[in-house]
């Protein structure tokens, strides 16, 4: 059965309203740098921008998440783009 989360919404026009995201689907959670250090959800089909920390995000993934000071966190970002052969100009 799916398993439906509420997130906040950070991407325009619907900035701030709440969205329901199908958690079973998620592929890849990370904070996006390159858009102010919003939390990026993936899933195979779909992509948001949510408002919600890394923090509360993994909490109502039910996730453990413990940010270590040294960790670099540009990694998943450009991992992404290649990826998706979205790339920066």
């Amino acid at each position: 059965m799916a398993k439906f989360v509420t997130f906040k919404n950070a991407n325009p026009p619907y900035e701030g309203q709440i969205i329901l995201i199908n958690t079973d689907h998620i592929i890849s959670v990370y904070e996006d740098l390159t858009a102010g250090k919003k939390v990026a959800l993936w899933t195979k089909d779909n992509f948001w921008h949510v408002e919600d920390t890394i923090e509360e995000v993994f909490d109502k993934l039910g996730l453990e998440y413990k940010r270590d000071k040294k960790e670099i966190q540009w990694y998943p970002v450009i991992y992404l783009q290649y990826q998706c052969g979205l790339y920066l100009h």
